[in-house]
């Protein structure tokens, strides 16, 4: 009789063990299902961000070609909200000002780089800094008028973008450039600005 007893408790040590390790199986399956997915996703919004970038830049060629280069057109349809704000309580705060006691900006320079549109976009880098936030590079060439063909540096030009992901749409919130802004970039002289003469929120 004790032997019978031993054989069943052996029987359902060796049961046991066998689900835990089918267990611990389908948990490693799962992580590996859950990483997958995530490189897809990862893979799915670096692709929506470089086409958004392309479509930014024939939106601002079809402009050009229209003779109608309207930048600040351009960043209501293709920068965040929060970027448009910062824009608008600064025009309202200017807009009695007189000469250079008002905000400067870069005019224009964070779309154009000193080129002469229209623009072919040479290259898209995108790095992911989360699932809603990139930081994107972006090559340009002057195809217009004015580049020094015998000198690349003369026709082509590159920019840091910052996107968010903001209503099922990737938007420009930021541009970075150590030669013309400090760390914080474009965004960040408006920002200093409104800090620096304490313009209220709309």
């Amino acid at each position: 009789m004790k032997k019978v007893m031993y054989g069943f408790a052996m029987a359902a040590v060796v049961a046991m063990a066998s689900c835990g390790n089918a267990t611990q199986q389908t948990k490693v399956d799962s992580d590996s299902t859950v990483t997958v997915q995530a490189d897809v996703d990862e893979q799915v919004s670096k692709e929506a961000i470089v086409a958004q970038v392309e479509k930014i830049y024939e939106r601002l060629n079809e402009m050009n070609e229209n003779g109608e280069l309207d930048l600040q057109q351009l960043e209501q349809e293709f920068c965040t909200s929060y970027y448009l704000s910062m824009k608008e309580r600064i025009a309202q705060y200017d807009k009695d000002a007189q000469g250079d006691m008002c905000f400067m900006g870069d005019e224009g320079y964070h779309w154009l780089l000193d080129l002469v549109p229209p623009f072919s976009v040479e290259q898209v880098t995108v790095d992911m800094l989360s699932q809603d936030q990139a930081q994107v590079q972006v090559r340009l060439i002057s195809t217009g008028v004015g580049k020094v063909v015998d000198d690349e540096d003369e026709y082509t030009a590159g920019t840091t973008m910052i996107l968010l992901l903001e209503d099922g749409e990737w938007k420009v919130n930021n541009w970075l450039d150590p030669e013309a802004y400090d760390e914080d970039g474009y965004l960040g002289m408006l920002e200093t600005y409104v800090k620096e003469n304490d313009i209220p929120k709309m």
